[in-house]
């Protein structure tokens, strides 16, 4: 009985489809391929393996090298990081969420890379002071708009940085938002140095916001955790708000390894 359920499933398999994704798991065993490397591997010719890459490449999913050669796209990378979300990571973040906001009053975040370019906010405590900021789960921002999505994008590797900055878009939001790659490249050399990103008002006028990544054991930035409130209280609490993000990440990062 079961071979047959096997049979009946096998038909409806669709060939390219499944090469493709053959194709990515190579990736497994192998940091770089070329297109020779991938047609041999797989049994297939070149020019059937050169159009595959090509457009797991203009997905995202592979990018390609100075040397020709492929290697796993930054696609992969957000893909696994939702996948981890939703299984675990919200609900291993959310008690740290609560009890960061109940040390701050101020609303806390938990955010993701949603794909190569953007964050998008999959949890929150909201402050509880009359005067606090409500980001509704689910926006999506710009990573370089956010002191989230900086965090995570200084802990990138240099090529993912390298491609986020071809393709994103630097409209500012206002007269503080990172205007172009050169000013986003020396923001996160100086977020490395000090641990932390600042949002001073880049993404809306009289809000602040401090972030700092949730880093797993192979060095990989899964996450952010953010405090959010108005600019004159985030600044004068700077000191206090960016030690209690470190040290609860520091204790999240301690759950994930």
């Amino acid at each position: 009985m079961s071979n047959n359920k096997k049979d009946n499933s096998q038909k409806y398999i669709l060939s390219s489809l499944d090469n493709a994704l053959s194709i990515l798991n190579l990736f497994f065993d192998k940091e770089e391929m070329s297109v020779s490397d991938i047609a041999a591997r797989m049994g297939i010719n070149r020019s059937t393996a050169f159009r595959m890459l090509v457009t797991l490449e203009k997905r995202g999913f592979l990018t390609k090298k100075e040397n020709a050669k492929y290697r796993l796209g930054g696609k992969i990378f957000s893909l696994g990081q939702v996948a981890y979300s939703r299984m675990e990571l919200i609900p291993l973040v959310h008690p740290y969420l609560e009890v960061l906001t109940e040390k701050t009053k101020e609303t806390s975040h938990l955010v993701i890379m949603d794909d190569a370019n953007h964050i998008v906010f999959v949890d929150k405590i909201i402050g509880t002071l009359s005067l606090k900021m409500d980001t509704p789960v689910g926006l999506r921002l710009s990573a370089h708009a956010t002191a989230t999505g900086k965090s995570i994008l200084a802990y990138k590797p240099q090529e993912f940085v390298e491609k986020y900055i071809e393709e994103a878009d630097f409209t500012p939001h206002t007269k503080k938002s990172i205007a172009d790659g050169k000013a986003l490249i020396k923001e996160l050399e100086l977020i490395r140095e000090r641990g932390y990103a600042v949002d001073d008002e880049e993404t809306e006028i009289g809000l602040t916001c401090y972030g700092v990544p949730i880093i797993d054991a192979s060095g990989n930035p899964i996450a952010a955790i953010s405090s959010s409130g108005p600019t004159s209280r985030m600044a004068a609490n700077h000191e206090k708000y960016v030690k209690v993000l470190q040290e609860s990440v520091k204790k999240i990062s301690g759950s994930v390894m």
